[in-house]
């Protein structure tokens, strides 16, 4: 934003020029809060999404850890494969919801 100048115009008399000054500098001031609440905006949702995908990535690597430890456990005791399954699909659910509640709750802020 470039600096304006003080309104000087021939015939105004001081209180006038006061005026018109005052008018002006609260129009920049305006302008300067617009951007700066504007600038803050943008930081919030930098922030919510640098969040999420950090929420994301370690939920899919949970997910992942459990996938190796279900295809372990079901090569050592097959006959609980089914139990296995379930587990993991709760869990899987779970993590689901939590991710869910989250954007949620961004959205919300």
């Amino acid at each position: 934003m470039t600096n304006i100048e003080p309104y000087k115009a021939t015939g105004l008399t001081t209180r006038d020029d006061r005026r018109t000054n005052r008018a002006i500098s609260r129009h920049n001031a305006g302008g300067q809060i617009r951007v700066a609440a504007v600038d803050a905006e943008t930081d919030v949702a930098m922030a919510k999404v640098e969040g999420l995908t950090m929420v994301t990535a370690d939920a899919m690597s949970a997910v992942a850890r459990l996938a190796q430890a279900q295809t372990q456990l079901e090569q050592q005791v097959p006959e609980a494969s089914g139990r296995l399954a379930y587990i993991a699909e709760t869990h899987l659910l779970c993590v689901g919801d939590m991710l869910r509640d989250l954007r949620h709750d961004l959205r919300r802020r």
